[in-house]
């Protein structure tokens, strides 16, 4: 499994991940995708959710993007499960999409989903238009847990401890058509959150927290 970071590189702990859950079982157990309230995991195990972190009014209608539809593409490399399709539609998220790329983006070692702000898909729908790339995202990570980021956290001193990681507001990747730099620089200029460039590691951390660079 790889493990991103918000301030620095954090050394690769392993391919290895789970893969024993199937996508539409876990989206069954989940509670639904719309309101405003994000940052909820729910344990694949037993469906019970913790930790909601509130969103601001009109917070998940932020990002403007061009055209009636808004879609995105996503390759997680520790799951090796994708998504590809619409999110946004007619005015709105649609629920069934925000609940596959939750899924998508657990903690598969803690075996959690956690509820994302989707305006951090919005963030990376706009990149990915911008750039015009032709490849997915591919996700190095979504979503920690606690116990998972205090793992990172022993490994890496750079890995913040309330991490937007955590809060499901935060996701590195990359682009393999795309240099990094350009990634990183793009995103920085969009204002939209936090960008850390990590070429060593071979990712960019974005997230929908405060503006700031690194």
């Amino acid at each position: 499994m790889h493990l991103g970071d918000d301030e620095r590189a954090a050394p690769a702990i392993g391919r290895r991940g789970f893969l024993g859950f199937a996508a539409a079982a876990v989206t069954s157990a989940l509670p639904a995708a719309s309101g405003l309230m994000t940052g909820v995991a729910t344990s694949v195990a037993t469906g019970v959710a913790t930790a909601p972190v509130l969103l601001g009014s009109g917070s998940a209608e932020a990002a403007p993007l061009a055209g009636s539809v808004r879609r995105i593409s996503l390759h997680n490399i520790n799951t090796h499960e994708r998504f590809d399709g619409v999110y946004w539609a007619d005015g709105h998220y649609r629920p069934d999409a925000l609940r596959k790329l939750d899924v998508l983006l657990r903690d598969h070692r803690a075996k959690q989903v956690c509820r994302y702000d989707p305006r951090l898909f919005d963030l990376l729908a706009r990149v990915h238009q911008s750039v015009g790339s032709d490849d997915p995202f591919e996700v190095i990570c979504g979503y920690r847990s606690r116990r998972t980021n205090a793992m990172a956290r022993r490994r890496s001193r750079g890995v913040a401890k309330e991490s937007y990681h955590t809060r499901g507001m935060a996701i590195d990747i990359r682009l393999p058509d795309t240099q990094l730099r350009a990634i990183s620089e793009l995103a920085k200029s969009m204002q939209s959150g936090g960008v850390g460039y990590y070429p060593r590691s071979g990712f960019v951390h974005l997230d929908v927290g405060p503006v700031r660079s690194w």
